[in-house]
């Protein structure tokens, strides 16, 4: 029976725990190669785009897309359908605004548990939309911030937020005056910003650091430079084909690097490729996202959501035409 679920009724089913481990979870599943990942569709649709993603656990029994669509001027909408791949059946529909955030942040805590340097790190916090906070939110509960400095052009953005993490969380954060200033001496930088210039420069990266960059999803953004590429002696990506299609700053960047020598992070998590190999590498994870990650954070608030009677039952939908 499909259940309606309302974006706080997401909010209130899943932490970013649930989420770095459910994370952890598909990307083994992608590895062991039981997932179908096709492309996602991009479409133009008069000044904005929708976009859908559809995927499939093999292993976990779950199948089902994303579609997103973004209004210029308006913002974006999210929404997740999942269904049960044994039955056919469609298990729910569900506002997935929060769900992306949040396995957004949990992929990057997945990657980072490979590619920083152990320990507590400073972190460089470049941007303070729910992206960022999000990125933030996931290295302090994995454990990885001793403190952090946080950068938006904004001065009561940044201020803001890092007011929100000294409350909330205990955190060391100090809001600061530039990005180069945030990322100078930080272990640990995370970058989460829609730009059409870079906002990370690579010759301010210090030996030992490592990078995730989540903020770049179309063509006409940049948040990071080519340099920041070249400099990075591991480049790991949620897709390749996403990443370097989608991300204007990977595509920027394609002819200052060896393509080759750039991974996924499921064969990371596999164990087919190498994750960090000396204290003073630098690294860089790059994500764009990807319809896996989605369904399977789905499938986790929707087994939530029945466990804890939350949502609307829809009944028997959509109708099912018999063979």
């Amino acid at each position: 029976m499909a259940r309606l679920l309302t974006h706080e009724q997401v909010k209130s089913l899943v932490s970013m725990s649930d989420a770095i481990e459910c994370m952890e979870r598909v990307f083994r599943e992608e590895g062991d190669g039981r997932t179908v990942l096709p492309a996602r569709l991009n479409m133009k649709t008069g000044r904005g785009w929708l976009r859908v993603g559809p995927a499939t656990l093999e292993a976990s029994g779950w199948m089902g897309f994303k579609a997103m669509n973004l209004v210029p001027g308006a913002g974006v909408r999210y929404q997740v359908h999942l269904y049960e791949i044994a039955s056919g059946a469609l298990l729910a529909i569900m506002d997935a605004q929060h769900l992306t955030t949040l396995r957004t942040g949990a992929t990057s805590a997945v990657a980072t548990r490979r590619l920083a340097r152990p320990g507590a790190a400073v972190v460089a916090l470049l941007g303070s939309g729910v992206e960022a906070r999000a990125q933030l939110e996931a290295m302090h509960a994995d454990g990885k911030v001793k403190t952090a400095r946080i950068f938006s052009p904004t001065v009561a953005n940044r201020e803001r937020l890092a007011a929100d993490f000294r409350d909330r969380f205990g955190m060391q954060a100090v809001a600061v005056g530039s990005a180069e200033e945030a990322v100078a001496d930080a272990d640990l930088i995370l970058a989460a910003v829609k730009s059409s210039e870079p906002v990370l420069l690579g010759r301010w990266l210090r030996p030992g650091s490592h990078v995730n960059s989540v903020g770049t999803a179309r063509r006409d953004q940049r948040e990071i430079d080519a340099d920041t590429f070249e400099r990075s002696a591991r480049i790991i990506v949620d897709t390749k084909e996403g990443v370097f299609g989608e991300a204007g700053d990977a595509f920027a960047a394609r002819e200052r690097i060896c393509m080759d020598d750039v991974h996924e992070l499921a064969k990371l998590v596999a164990e087919e490729v190498p994750g960090r190999c000396s204290d003073a590498e630098i690294t860089l994870f790059k994500s764009v996202g990807t319809g896996l990650q989605d369904i399977a954070i789905a499938a986790l608030i929707y087994q939530r959501a029945v466990e804890n009677s939350i949502g609307m039952e829809l009944g028997e939908f959509p109708y099912l035409k018999r063979n």
